[in-house]
């Protein structure tokens, strides 16, 4: 299926110069005032352009532009265009599928907007081009088959206006377009009636009334004794079928108490929801339309605007099933509901600095494209980071390899600074496994985000040198099989082929025990610390007494002591929390520092 494919905006608003990719459902993420809606606005216009005023301009000195790519645009879909003229101007312009167009403005005027499609002959086969021709005469007819005009759905701004009033580029305007077709093909009858009508009530009917008529005579007559020369007649005007609906007022019945009230008499939840069926409902209007080479943009700001925590996911759902209907779907959201793990590899995450003016970052799908190798790596990376939607709703990620850290650390973080850490934009996830955070990291990084983890001491000995943070071959590593080897004999913990600790539940010893007791020793202590040292310049902190049971003086592991750890950090101040525990502040601090 075709779809708007690729974005460049160049000096629109807050948009100096930022490119995004589109995919058929694709979230926005962002800070309030980044640009999100900007983004929705400039899609809008690069397919229906109109006047600019003066505020959409970056730079009023220089020109607003916004190109696009179309992907997708198979034989069979040029085929289904109805018009051969305008099938004939837009072939010669599609290469494997895809078209490049570009709308620009250099004033507030129609007169100054342009459209222009690439210069195909002397354009590359890949990136954006550089060579662009005036449309020809067809083309913009054709490319409105392709991508009708948009359906741009406000933020909450005046959602009575929305959905009360027919009126252009409203909701329900918009609704009324969708259904008026059919409607009036099932009944033809009812504009024949008002043909017939017409004929009788207007002026130049070919049955005029005689009662219109002898008005007309017995008026003009009497006017004649005032003004001779001038004629009078009663012209009735018939409306359009249309204009019925323009009139109407939309109305909601309770069901349960039989109470009928006009739609901006609802409270503003239910406003958002009867929005949000309405548009679900366009979808249904279009279900089984596969001859149809239409895909229209459904563009909407903050969709979960009021909504319930369980409408927020069922509109995503929604708009999901959109998605396959026909509908392309962009959308901007602050709620981490509005993520799952089929989306979230597509959404762009939008920033604003003051230098760049708006930014898109790499979504999740591109980055572990670009930052791994292998189809399997690359999956499983895919899989676990789409998990963990906290990833798109923070300016620094700090990665625990399970739950015990993940529970933790947030509370100690709250209780040293003394406000939660996602008030200062840090968000603490658990990917299950210290194994993914080699992989893990550089997604993050190819994405824009400023990520770390957090993991216990074997980290640095195993899936470090795996992951390729630390040399296998490194003096530590030698350094820290000689220490255990000498330690084993005295203490009985067991060590496997590779000369590494391993769990022996004839013993009771657990790896994490016997890299404790490493942590403890003179030589191992040293040796902990250097390893330390080398993973935090490769943005790992590991816990150099062993694991944060070690941190916070814990017998135990497992979801009592967890809870047991959890209420000692309540019941401790921050001064007591840094005497005690001073690894947590300076782990804190790092973080901090990223």
């Amino acid at each position: 299926m075709h779809r708007l494919s690729h974005l460049r905006i160049k000096n629109f608003r807050a948009c100096k110069d930022v490119s995004l990719p589109l995919e058929g459902y694709t979230p926005l993420v962002g800070q309030n005032n980044t640009g999100k809606s900007s983004i929705l606005q400039a899609i809008s216009w690069v397919l229906k352009p109109a006047a600019l005023s003066v505020k959409d301009f970056h730079d009023p000195d220089q020109p607003v532009e916004v190109v696009a790519c179309i992907d997708g645009i198979a034989d069979e879909v040029l085929g289904r265009i109805p018009e051969q003229k305008h099938r004939k101007a837009i072939t010669p312009f599609c290469r494997d599928g895809r078209l490049w167009i570009r709308v620009s403005a250099t004033g507030t005027t129609a007169k100054t907007l342009s459209k222009e499609v690439w210069d195909i002959e002397q354009c590359p086969e890949n990136g954006e081009p550089e060579h662009w021709r005036d449309y020809p005469t067809g083309l913009p007819q054709a490319v409105s088959v392709l991508l009708p005009e948009p359906l741009l759905v406000q933020a909450m701004h005046d959602i009575g206006e929305d959905l009360g009033k027919a009126k252009a580029g409203t909701t329900i305007k918009s609704l009324l377009d969708e259904i008026m077709g059919p409607l009036l093909e099932a009944h033809a009858e009812l504009n024949t009636a008002l043909d017939t009508i017409r004929h009788v009530l207007t002026a130049d009917g070919d049955h005029r009334s005689d009662h219109l008529q002898q008005f007309d005579t017995d008026a003009s007559g009497a006017l004649e004794h005032f003004f001779p020369g001038l004629a009078l007649d009663l012209d009735l005007q018939v409306v359009d079928v249309k204009e019925f609906f323009k009139a109407g007022d939309l109305h909601v019945t309770d069901k349960t108490t039989g109470d009928r009230r006009r739609f901006d008499q609802m409270g503003t939840g239910a406003q958002r929801s009867i929005q949000m069926a309405l548009i679900r409902y366009l979808a249904e209007t279009r279900r089984g339309e596969d001859d149809s080479p239409s895909r229209r943009l459904l563009l909407i700001d903050e969709p979960e605007l009021y909504l319930h925590p369980q409408g927020v996911r069922r509109l995503r759902q929604a708009l999901a099933s959109l998605a396959q209907a026909g509908f392309q779907v962009v959308f901007s959201t602050h709620s981490p509901l509005m993520l799952s793990r089929d989306n979230a590899a597509d959404t762009v995450i939008v920033g604003k600095s003051a230098e760049e003016g708006v930014t898109a970052r790499k979504p999740l799908r591109q980055a572990v494209d670009d930052a791994i190798d292998g189809a399997e790596s690359q999956s499983r990376a895919l899989f676990e980071l789409s998990n963990l939607a906290e990833i798109y709703f923070a300016e620094r990620v700090v990665l625990c390899e399970g739950k015990t850290d993940r529970r933790l650390l947030p509370l100690a973080y709250d209780r040293l600074y003394g406000q939660p850490p996602e008030l200062d934009h840090i968000a603490f996830v658990s990917l299950g496994s210290c194994a993914d955070i080699p992989k893990a990291l550089p997604v993050l990084a190819a994405m824009g985000i400023r990520a770390c983890a957090v993991a216990d001491l074997d980290f640095a000995y195993t899936h470090a040198r795996k992951g390729g943070l630390l040399d296998r071959e490194a003096a530590d590593m030698a350094e820290a099989k000689r220490v255990l080897a000498r330690l084993q004999p005295d203490h009985g913990f067991t060590l496997n082929g590779n000369g590494l600790p391993q769990n022996n539940q004839q013993t009771g010893w657990l790896a994490a025990d016997a890299w404790a007791c490493f942590a403890t020793d003179g030589e191992g202590k040293a040796v902990a610390e250097g390893s330390h040292e080398a993973l935090r310049q490769a943005g790992v902190w590991v816990w150099p007494q062993g694991c944060i049971e070690q941190v916070t003086g814990a017998d135990d592991k497992g979801e009592d002591a967890i809870i047991e750890q959890e209420q000692r950090l309540r019941d401790m101040s921050a001064a007591e929390i840094e005497q005690e525990m001073p690894a947590f502040k300076a782990c804190f601090d790092w973080i901090r520092s990223i």
